[in-house]
């Protein structure tokens, strides 16, 4: 095996190892921003990666919101059981030193949720809930009037969930 093919199976298997040890699905920014900021591989390669492990059938996609999530299959968990130690303890360390630090936000994409339908009339129906441990702390639907005010209230919802939902509380409960 040369040394691009060796390259391009320890990035697979990299992915899959994250994939797994996280425990859920991760977005593409979370697997690259592990694999880039350490320098594994570059960007355009990861991508090339993630398609042909889907094409595998090693990995799955599926899609909330406005991000695309990858989630590794039973082919995908049988390759990693049967190649794992192919990658170094150091990088296996590397990922889930990255995880650990990391769990917070990881795990917030998941439990964070807005979406919009359009409704007749050219209005939309904004859809937000935030849920911890499986359980829905807040939820609330919002109508508007158009598809960029939609848009922009799933954006905040996703980045400033935290901030809006402490707020919120704050107002109701005063």
């Amino acid at each position: 095996m040369n040394g691009s093919n060796l390259e391009l199976s320890l990035n697979k298997l990299m992915i899959l190892f994250m994939i797994k040890t996280a425990g859920l699905p991760l977005s593409n920014t979370q697997i690259s921003d592990f694999i880039l900021t350490a320098e594994y591989t570059d960007y355009f390669s990861m991508q090339k990666y993630i398609n042909q492990m889907i094409e595998s059938d090693l990995v799955k996609t599926s899609h909330i919101t406005n991000h695309t999530l990858y989630d590794i299959t039973a082919e995908g968990m049988t390759t990693l059981e049967y190649f794992e130690s192919h990658i170094p303890e150091s990088i296996k360390d590397d990922i889930i030193i990255y995880l650990n630090e990391n769990k917070f936000d990881i795990r917030s994409k998941f439990e964070i949720i807005s979406d919009y339908i359009p409704e007749k009339g050219g209005q939309y129906t904004v859809e937000c809930k935030a849920q911890e441990n499986n359980e829905t702390l807040i939820s609330m639907s919002l109508r508007v009037s158009n598809k960029e005010e939609a848009l922009q209230i799933c954006q905040n919802w996703e980045d400033n969930n935290h901030e809006i939902y402490k707020q919120l509380l704050s107002m109701l409960l005063s």
